[in-house]
């Protein structure tokens, strides 16, 4: 794994985490934040498989 990949991965994961608590506070639909995690993966392309 390259370092890019890397930075890539630990940027996804923790936007993830912030992702899923923006749904649970009520700050973003479910829906919304579904639409902003394809985007996500779109844009950072990451190499680690998460639920």
């Amino acid at each position: 794994m390259s370092k890019t990949e890397l930075t890539d991965n630990l940027t996804f994961a923790a936007a993830l985490q912030m992702l899923e608590q923006l749904v649970m506070r009520g700050l973003l639909t479910a829906d919304e934040g579904e639409r902003t995690r394809v985007e996500l993966e779109r844009k950072l392309r990451p190499t680690v498989f998460l639920p």
